[in-house]
């Protein structure tokens, strides 16, 4: 048997998974779009107003005569270039390329630290980093390519957090796309991600007992984030104590966690305490949700194993309604996995095995959504 209790504080997300880019793989892109372009790119930098962050980034826009309605494109969690590169596919590209050939003016950036952009990461958020979109915003209203009235956000994952983050703080956002967004907060997505992996490794009883102790663990860093980490750690500490104490030797020993201590225990949960995570555990995407006014397009695969499809959505929608937003379009794709390619075995590793990057429906989904509610 695996250590799987060892392995519960280490979360099974993008951020961590992209971490292990392997370069070297060999699978053709076919999708990757290559020059010459039918529409202008210019490479951009520009800064905050502290000028403490440093932003890089590629403007797309068709030739002919503007303004053009304009979106930015936010990546998901973990450090990615601008054309948030995954394993050797280039979505942001594939996506920039196809939207500026249907009219629209796209802004790619490069994360803090990657590419040509700097900023501090260590202690940055999510919010730190939505700050960086309206950086990117500041950015488009001084170029005269821009309807300066219809920019809008596009964000993948963690970018479909921040893109109605970036809302509440300039609601003249026009529009919003979200590509596999979250609707429920990170201690719920961190359940899933730690918990269904184990599924099949143990029995019904010993994954109950699993269960709950992660969904505890969890939810004391969801509901104590703005305490100490030593006071959160103390908590974790008898909450796994108290567990061990409860459960028989049959399924501490299934799990490893006869010899674990707490002491031992809290020290992999620390992992979780890192300023990113403890931010996105505690994170309830609502309360942003609830306020945005704006066309709304979310678009999720059916086949996604990080962001649960049906219960992202599902909290979407509701928020949504919530803010009384008129205008919400939701789909789930038959199929499609976390990066929204055609999957087969629909696991991450599966990923750079592909030679598909973005699937043409979700595309075309996007382009027509723009064409229909933003453009007319």
């Amino acid at each position: 048997m695996k250590k799987i209790i060892l392995l519960s504080a280490f979360i099974f997300s993008i951020s961590l998974l992209t971490a292990q880019n392997n370069s070297d793989t060999k699978v053709n892109h076919p999708q990757t779009p290559v020059p010459p372009f039918t529409y202008n790119t210019d490479s951009v930098e520009y800064d905050n107003a502290d000028k403490t962050v440093h932003l890089g980034a590629t403007f797309s826009y068709p030739k002919g005569k503007g303004p053009f309605i304009t979106a930015v494109l936010i990546t998901g969690s973990g450090l990615q270039d601008r054309d948030e590169n995954l394993f050797g596919h280039k979505p942001f590209a594939v996506i920039a390329d196809y939207l500026t050939k249907k009219g629209f003016a796209i802004l790619r950036v490069d994360d803090r630290n990657k590419g040509k952009s700097k900023g501090d990461v260590k202690n940055a958020t999510s919010a730190d980093f939505a700050d960086d979109v309206l950086t990117s915003i500041n950015y488009l209203l001084q170029r005269k390519e821009v309807d300066k009235n219809k920019i809008g956000l596009i964000g993948h994952s963690e970018g479909g957090l921040m893109a109605p983050i970036v809302y509440t703080k300039w609601p003249k956002v026009a529009f919003i796309i979200t590509l596999a967004g979250t609707g429920v907060s990170g201690a719920e997505i961190l359940f899933s991600q730690q918990t269904d992996p184990v599924k099949n490794m143990v029995n019904t009883i010993t994954f109950d007992a699993y269960k709950v102790l992660v969904k505890k663990t969890l939810t004391e860093i969801h509901d104590h984030a703005s305490q100490p980490d030593s006071l959160i750690l103390n908590n974790v500490k008898k909450i796994f104590s108290d567990w061990k104490a409860n459960e028989p030797d049959s399924i501490l020993i299934s799990l490893n966690a006869k010899a674990a201590t707490p002491d031992l225990y809290a020290m992999q949960i620390k992992t979780e305490l890192q300023p990113w995570l403890k931010y996105f555990i505690a994170t309830e995407p609502s309360q942003f949700l609830e306020k945005v006014k704006c066309p709304f397009l979310a678009l999720n695969g059916s086949k996604d194993i990080q962001v649960n499809p049906e219960q992202n959505i599902t909290a979407i929608k509701n928020a949504l309604e919530k803010a009384g937003n008129k205008n919400v379009t939701t789909k789930i794709f038959p199929g499609l996995n976390h990066l929204f390619q055609h999957c087969t075995k629909c696991n991450v590793n599966e990923y750079k095995e592909l030679e598909e990057t973005f699937a043409p429906e979700v595309l075309e989904e996007m382009g027509n959504w723009l064409q229909e509610n933003i453009k007319k």
